[in-house]
């Protein structure tokens, strides 16, 4: 390593670095402005809108993955009474739908 001499074998002509600026920009297409694009209010929304639905699908996910399901027990909170009239109600509404419309629209 002590034979290798320390000084810089490189030279440069002098002056080269006074012009070089000038010549690269000289070699440089024209700058182009670009004018701005008017934005609608949607195109302006859009990301938010978009980042606020997936936060409510995470949100819906998480609920509907870590919640544990709760027993169904129908006996609880059932009045049978209140449910045959209920279905008494619908099924005479469906009959009479039928007789009063069907049969009607069967009549040429």
């Amino acid at each position: 390593m002590k034979d290798i001499d320390k000084k810089n074998p490189f030279s440069v002509p002098e002056g080269y670095f006074d012009g070089l600026t000038d010549q690269i920009m000289a070699q440089l297409p024209a700058r182009h402005t670009e004018t701005a694009v008017k934005r609608t209010m949607w195109q302006q929304m859009k990301p938010w809108t978009y980042m606020a639905a997936m936060f409510a699908g995470i949100s819906l996910m998480i609920n509907m993955f870590v919640k544990q399901p709760q027993p169904l027990d129908l006996r609880a909170d059932a009045d049978i009474e209140a449910f045959y009239q209920y279905y008494e109600d619908q099924v005479s509404n469906s009959i009479y739908h039928e007789t009063v419309y069907v049969d009607e629209t069967l009549e040429y």
